[in-house]
């Protein structure tokens, strides 16, 4: 499997982050990836490969032009104006701190996913049916996370919504998407994002009640032409791996396939696993190789796109 990576996404490094009204260190550390990475690169089935350079343009067919001036400004302005190093302007929480790094790790954490999206497009158009039948797919490893971030705000560690971008560069060739969401969080981001588009379907199965805390019920199904393709599924916070299992199987069989998608965009935050530090289900190591399996059943061109886990 090629993953795409980039030394850059490390570069976003705040000290800290006040979560309930207590200051801590920053839990969305780039030694998350640097971990992800070295265990990869100690098997024999993994391909780094580094991201190319495709601008702006598939950033802003997500994000506005004002939101994203702001991500590339705000360090140097809050300074200059006698700030403390921190900024947050168009945040919705605490978690976003905006450093000296910051932009500079968030564009490349989305050239990361547009350039695997590219070399996905790039299999699919070049190969046989065959060939992509045994196709294990692309992975993004990249930070910060994206799955939070509307199309002017930030939030839950993000800043900028991969997963969405990617989306949009597959919808340019009228490519039909499915995005499966399996992070411990609601995708309140990425649903804000396309809840009046009917492409991509959106499937979230994420704890609840939890963060964000206002998003996420089984009720928000879409608006206008967007009507029934957002779909949650609420986990209750000690769901295990067989409850997990069942309510993906279902959604798969009477939601994803049906859809009949070109593409499939995995969010694939592991913050669903039973140590995790700030979720609350009670996924195994054993569990992820049944979600991965189900996953694969999907038959589709797959990108998976790093978003959280907490060591």
């Amino acid at each position: 499997m090629k993953v795409f990576y980039s030394e850059v996404c490390l570069k976003h490094a705040p000290k800290h982050e006040i979560i309930s009204g207590n200051l801590i260190d920053y839990l969305e550390s780039p030694s998350r990836l640097i971990i992800i990475k070295e265990y990869l690169n100690s098997l024999s089935n993994f391909d780094f490969v580094s991201p190319n350079d495709y601008g702006l343009d598939p950033i802003l067919s997500v994000h506005s032009k004002d939101y994203v001036e702001y991500l590339q400004t705000a360090y140097e302005e809050w300074v200059k104006n006698g700030g403390n190093k921190n900024a947050g302007l168009y945040c919705s929480d605490l978690s976003c701190c905006i450093t000296k790094d910051t932009w500079e790790s968030v564009y490349e954490s989305a050239q990361v996913v547009i350039s695997a999206t590219m070399e996905l497009k790039r299999f699919v158009e070049e190969s046989s049916s065959e060939e992509i039948n045994h196709f294990p797919g692309i992975f993004a490893l990249c930070r910060p996370p994206g799955h939070h971030a509307n199309s002017i705000l930030s939030s839950g560690y993000c800043f900028l919504n991969n997963v969405a971008i990617s989306t949009n560069v597959l919808k340019k060739d009228n490519n039909k998407v499915v995005i499966l969401d399996i992070d411990y969080h609601h995708g309140n981001g990425t649903q804000e994002i396309f809840y009046l588009n009917s492409n991509p379907l959106y499937v979230s199965l994420h704890g609840s009640p939890d963060y964000p805390w206002f998003t996420g019920d089984e009720s928000e199904r879409g608006e206008g032409e967007g009507e029934g393709f957002n779909i949650n599924i609420p986990l209750s916070r000690d769901t295990d791996d067989d409850e997990y299992l069942k309510a993906l199987k279902k959604v798969i069989n009477e939601n994803i396939i049906p859809y009949n998608a070109d593409y499939l965009i995995v969010s694939l935050g592991v913050d669903t696993y039973k140590e995790d530090i700030i979720g609350a289900l009670q996924i195994t190591t054993e569990g992820y190789k049944r979600i991965g399996e189900m996953i694969k059943s999907i038959n589709l061109p797959t990108l998976f796109v790093m978003e959280a886990y907490n060591l």
